[in-house]
């Protein structure tokens, strides 16, 4: 029984000392989680979820205010040659010369030498005029003559009055005979213009585009030889809406206009020099008439064929906004934000765009000062609040 009794002793010290060992353990982390738990900082995603539901999402805001801008009117145009010629051949013959300039690209000067067509046949017109001519002068001289004769015989006769015929007196005789000196004279005229067409020069300064012949060829009259563009002058012709026009001042002519090439990134300088006066039945649009002088002489040079958009400056328009063109969405709406911070759509009509801003008329009914929001988006609805961040 004693022994018993101490058994029972034994495991009575032992369950004793786990308990404490056990109190001991939970104690030591009870007071290490409260140290952990005092030195973590404190959370401020709660914060920061307040201070979004009280400011709300930041949005980039531009300040405007109404002005009085020049309207900026942009199209876009080709540059053609003001002059183009197709050089043709005006007599028959065979080419005895071919000029070594004649070729595609060649800048060319007027009255230069491009083609010779054979001209023995034309040199033997020109002398039988000649010869006409001389012998018309001849017999005209024979006539006036033999009218003074006839006047002092007429005289002699003692004959009163004027004769019975014209013929007495060889009137119809004389004016015969100044009509075949005037007659052969005519035709000397004209072969020798024939005998010059043998030379097909340059008509005008420009760069060859085509050539026609090959040497050895015999031309007809008519045939083309080649065909140049004058480089003197370019044009180009850009089309607007009446709307546009509209902005455009008065008087247009010899107004300066800016040509850019975006490809480019060039500029060149032009300027107005007619319009077309009416607008095209089909598309209702008007066309506005630029020139360039010397456009190979441009740094860098303007060719033919270039796309350039031509930029503008009309009239003053008063009473607008400038504003960035991002600012107004594809649907045409512009979002104000007013004086609490809350977004306010206006659908607005742009007057003009220029240099990435758009021209907006100033709208009624609108909350001071004018702030737009510059990049809105899907999210955007009426009375939203907003935390505007200037730009």
């Amino acid at each position: 029984m004693t022994y018993k009794n101490g058994i029972k002793a034994f495991f009575a010290h032992q369950a004793v000392k786990r308990l404490l060992v056990f109190l001991t353990v939970a104690t030591v982390c009870f007071f290490i989680a409260i140290v952990i738990l005092s030195s973590k900082p404190p959370e401020r995603t709660t914060v920061k979820d307040a201070d979004s539901q009280v400011t709300g999402m930041p949005v980039s805001v531009h300040s405007v205010k109404p002005a009085a801008y020049p309207a900026i009117v942009s199209a876009l145009g080709e540059v053609v040659p003001l002059w183009q010629t197709a050089t043709k051949a005006q007599v028959d013959g065979k080419i005895v010369f071919l000029s070594e300039r004649l070729q595609v690209a060649n800048i060319v000067k007027q009255g230069e030498l491009l083609v010779r067509v054979e001209k023995s046949q034309f040199e033997m017109r020109v002398a039988e005029a000649k010869s006409r001519l001389a012998a018309a002068k001849i017999d005209l001289l024979k006539e006036k003559q033999e009218g003074k004769e006839a006047q002092k015989n007429w005289k002699k006769s003692g004959l009163e009055g004027e004769p019975a015929s014209l013929l007495v007196l060889r009137g119809p005789q004389l004016a015969v005979a100044r009509s075949e000196v005037n007659a052969a004279q005519a035709t000397l005229s004209h072969v020798k213009t024939l005998l010059g067409y043998t030379d097909i020069r340059v008509p005008l300064d420009g760069i060859i585009m085509k050539r026609s012949v090959n040497p050895g060829e015999s031309l007809f009259a008519g045939d083309d030889v080649a065909t140049l563009y004058s480089m003197n002058t370019v044009e180009v012709g850009v089309q607007l809406d009446a709307t546009q026009l509209a902005l455009l001042p008065e008087p247009i002519y010899d107004t300066k206009v800016a040509l850019n090439d975006p490809q480019q990134l060039s500029t060149w300088e032009a300027r107005v020099v007619r319009d077309s006066r009416r607008l095209r039945r089909d598309s209702r649009l008007g066309t506005i008439f630029l020139h360039v002088k010397n456009p190979l002489r441009q740094t860098p040079p303007l060719l033919p064929g270039t796309f350039v958009r031509a930029d503008m400056t009309g009239r003053d328009i008063p009473d607008l906004l400038c504003i960035p063109e991002a600012a107004l969405t594809k649907e045409g709406i512009v979002w104000f934000v007013d004086s609490v911070d809350r977004l306010t759509p206006k659908r607005l009509e742009p007057v003009f765009y220029g240099k990435g801003k758009v021209y907006i008329k100033t709208p009624e009914n609108i909350n001071w000062p004018l702030r737009v929001a510059v990049s809105p988006n899907s999210s955007f609805i009426s009375g939203l609040v907003i935390q505007p961040v200037a730009k």
